[in-house]
């Protein structure tokens, strides 16, 4: 009887040392992109189609098909289509009200180069623990939408090679440190400012800021690229970018950590996920707060494999479309 019980426990040892295991190898070393598809032997607007079909087929909500600036003398293409899954939004918003409306919009690739083209997406497994703070609780909920994801995009295209190749910066945590002790590091929920608090109603705000940043002359000329409006969150999201703030941005990281594609003509666009720019507003006690992550910070989650010479020569970039993004709120709401 003896020998049959520590034969058990010895089981029900290995059974808990192979499930950690497992759930360490998720969480460790994850790069901020994923590649589903390569070389796919369609047009790339044939494949844009089949994604927004594919994606609304499977209860996601499609916000915007956005074409992205690309490098001066680039030949290829790389779009966002930015989507949302309600039922995926209530669980993220659940786990932390305050940082999740940063991680609800899923961004996929699709772009363009020597060998083809490409569906790749934004890695949950990557940025939903930095942004939701947190190593270990999200990490089964972001492989579950990770792997959903994927089966999306290969059902929905259907055609290509299959790969789940990764890029970008790789992290073996969510917390990310300062650059050579001095750039965009910390806890994510510090990173979020708030640039102004208004008195109107969401939804009068809302519609605003949208016609405001369609208006919108400043250096970047960034662009309201979609909207999600959750009222019942008391929550709306403006994505923004410009073609020249991608172009700039591709241009700076080059390969990145993919050095496969390191003598590509244009190989930066494959990052393209890392645009729009979130801006939150969230309702609260009768007033709206109109928010934005740090942009320095935010350069460092989606570019950091660009490298710290690269941030270094670049700095004043980051600054200058967060003082844009300022102007155009604290115009419309001052």
């Amino acid at each position: 009887m003896q020998r049959y019980f520590r034969f058990n426990w010895f089981q029900i040892w290995m059974i808990l040392f192979f499930i950690s295991t497992a759930v360490l190898a998720i969480e460790k070393k994850q790069g901020v992109y994923e590649q589903t598809l390569e070389s796919i032997p369609l047009a790339f607007d044939v494949v844009i189609q089949r994604l927004d079909t594919s994606f609304s087929q499977n209860g996601f909500k499609v916000l915007a098909t956005i074409e992205n600036g690309v490098p001066e003398g680039c030949p290829y293409r790389a779009t966002v289509l930015a989507v949302y899954l309600p039922e995926y939004g209530k669980q993220l918003l659940a786990m932390n009200v305050r940082t999740a409306p940063y991680a609800l919009i899923d961004r996929i690739i699709i772009f363009e180069d020597e060998r083809g083209v490409h569906v790749a997406f934004v890695n949950p497994l990557n940025t939903l623990r930095t942004i939701l703070m947190d190593d270990h609780q999200p990490m089964a909920l972001a492989e579950q939408h990770r792997q959903r994801l994927r089966n999306v995009i290969l059902n929905g295209v259907n055609a290509g090679t299959p790969t789940q190749h990764q890029y970008g910066q790789f992290r073996k945590k969510g917390y990310i440190g300062r650059t050579m002790g001095v750039m965009a590091g910390g806890p994510f929920d510090e990173k979020i400012e708030t640039i102004i608090t208004a008195n109107n109603s969401l939804d009068l705000i809302l519609q605003k800021l949208q016609q405001a940043f369609q208006q919108n002359n400043g250096e970047w000329r960034l662009r309201s690229r979609y909207v999600l409006h959750l009222p019942e969150n008391g929550i709306a999201i403006i994505g923004v970018s410009s073609p020249a703030v991608e172009e700039r941005s591709y241009r700076i990281v080059g390969a990145g950590s993919d050095r496969s594609r390191k003598n590509f003509r244009c190989p930066g666009i494959a990052h393209a996920g890392a645009y729009p720019m979130e801006i939150v507003l969230r309702k609260a006690n009768g007033k709206v707060s109109v928010e934005v992550v740090d942009i320095m910070y935010r350069m460092k989650m989606y570019f950091e494999d660009a490298g710290k010479w690269a941030f270094a020569k670049n700095m004043t970039m980051p600054g200058s479309i967060q003082s844009e993004i300022e102007a155009v709120v604290k115009q419309v709401l001052q």
